[in-house]
């Protein structure tokens, strides 16, 4: 028998939570479909340590990533994680002058007044030139954001799996939950490789979270699935010279961050993702348009498509998007962590904090109050 078992606990967020259960005592179970950690969304995503200020104040999401990426950064800091310290710059494009900037001026105010609301250091670009001694890309103004920063995720990810198991925790992979059995005091975890038991149940299933909080006899969210595809820009950081990630600035109550640059530790450069259905890859063209909005020299030999994630995503009733980490039940205690989309990276060690005190008190912490 189990402290806690966590069903998707071989992605970035269930790592989290199972060294941060295990370092507290607890016996831990993480319970993972794949045959390894760091698949699907937690391996498909831009790698990019959000602070929180594309999010709205006083959500899990903006709390989270606020405390997630202090967190993550001072632990690769620590073990000696590759950090690029790009920061983040959200530009206005020269071409919007024609479109009369409603639209940009708009998203950068909100920006403003959501930084200035969260304590997020940031500075006001102004001027071309500005930008073009931050990034050398075609903008008129926009904000730069300088503790955003991206990081080597398998890295990462490896250091918190072996920090997990070494803290105790056992990984049970290519273990896919089929059903659960819930009992008076405890879980009975049913998977393709046996029956595992745990007192605590905590869904961190991600893509499956839905299926999984069913099983558990939770309630029946509704979640969307967004596709993200990255094309690699050839040359990388080196031919175009982007070491800052660059962001569209997107227009108030988008669901989407936009498609950005992106720099990685290992020398290349991608713009991505896109934001479409499951079954609808966006073309070339989109990821051509996007660029070329900074970069008009771009071509589209320069383009090559390298890969697609898929993040879940849960939109309320009022049309706003947040993370739900919700204690279902007090006897056996359940857990759901549900539509966990970006910023998840930047928030996982934030998350398995959160998830943590609900466990140890028994009662939600007052972030979710």
């Amino acid at each position: 028998m189990f402290d806690a078992g966590i069903v998707g606990g071989g992605g970035i967020v269930g790592c989290a939570i199972a060294r941060e259960l295990a370092g507290h005592g607890l016996s831990v179970a993480a319970i993972e479909k794949h045959p390894t950690a760091c698949q699907e969304t937690s391996a498909l995503n831009s790698r990019v340590i959000h602070s929180g200020f594309h999010e709205i104040p006083g959500t899990l999401k903006a709390e989270l990533a606020r405390e997630g990426s202090r967190l993550i950064i001072r632990y690769a800091e620590e073990r000696g994680v590759k950090l690029l310290r790009t920061g983040m710059l959200i530009a206005v494009p020269h071409g919007s002058i024609r479109a009369g900037l409603w639209r940009e001026a708009g998203a950068l105010w909100k920006m403003w007044a959501q930084g200035r609301q969260q304590n997020i250091p940031f500075r006001v670009v102004l001027t071309a030139g500005g930008v073009q001694r931050i990034a050398p890309i075609q903008a008129m103004s926009g904000i730069f954001i300088p503790s955003v920063c991206v990081i080597d995720l398998e890295t990462l990810m490896q250091l918190l799996l072996n920090d997990a198991k070494t803290a105790g925790a056992q990984f049970f992979f290519g273990s896919e939950v089929i059903g659960i059995d819930v009992q008076a005091s405890h879980h009975v975890i049913h998977t393709i490789r046996g029956a595992i038991e745990a007192r605590t149940l905590i869904n961190s299933a991600g893509l499956a979270a839905k299926e999984i909080s069913q099983m558990a006899g939770g309630p029946k969210y509704d979640i969307e699935f967004v596709r993200g595809d990255y094309y690699e820009m050839k040359g990388g950081i080196e031919r175009w010279g982007i070491r800052t990630l660059v962001y569209p600035a997107m227009p108030p109550r988008s669901r989407s961050k936009g498609i950005h640059f992106g720099p990685r530790t290992d020398g290349r450069l991608y713009i991505g993702p896109s934001a479409t259905p499951l079954s609808e890859p966006a073309p070339k063209p989109v990821f051509l348009e996007a660029a070329r909005r900074f970069l008009p020299q771009i071509s589209d030999d320069d383009l090559e498509w390298s890969y697609a994630g898929v993040r879940s995503t849960r939109v309320a009733e009022n049309g706003k998007s947040d993370f739900t980490i919700r204690l279902e039940r007090q006897t056996p205690p359940f857990i759901n962590l549900i539509g966990i989309d970006s910023p998840g990276l930047s928030a996982s060690m934030g998350i398995a904090r959160y998830v943590a005190e609900m466990i140890l008190r028994r009662s939600v912490p007052p972030m979710a109050q």
